[in-house]
């Protein structure tokens, strides 16, 4: 977990209460094990593991929908979510994921479901579910 997540939360402004955390599984469809099948069925799998802080920011930008759209982003080990906006995680993201770790999942909404997630392995895998 990123040293006083909490914390970093709270200058962020983002909004992160217990009850974010509880809807996270629902969102994946229902449980955390959801998020293990997504992961392993990933569309996407890249080794960010020699990425710079730009190159990983370059990476989840192209995954993730435009800068103003707000995001659910949740720290599964830590049971920690909260919903920030997309250029707000990307300007923060070297405050918010610590390689080698914790795993970072974001959410998104939309015509379909997308689930990024940054796993303390340095990897990056992206799951679209379609409607």
């Amino acid at each position: 977990m990123p040293p006083q997540l909490a914390g970093t939360l709270e200058a962020l402004g983002a909004e992160s209460t217990p009850e974010l955390f509880d809807g996270f599984p629902r969102t994946l469809g229902g449980s955390l094990s959801d998020l293990v099948r997504m992961r392993r069925d990933a569309e996407e799998r890249i080794d960010l593991s020699h990425a710079t802080v730009p190159e990983l920011r370059a990476a989840l930008e192209e995954r993730l929908p435009g800068a103003g759209t707000t995001v659910l982003v949740a720290w599964p080990a830590e049971r920690v979510a909260a919903r920030l906006p997309v250029a707000l995680l990307l300007q923060s993201i070297d405050d918010l994921w610590y390689p080698a770790m914790d795993d970072l999942v974001v959410v998104t909404h939309g015509p379909e479901l997308t689930v990024v997630v940054l796993d303390h392995e340095e990897q990056l895998t992206c799951t679209r579910i379609r409607p």
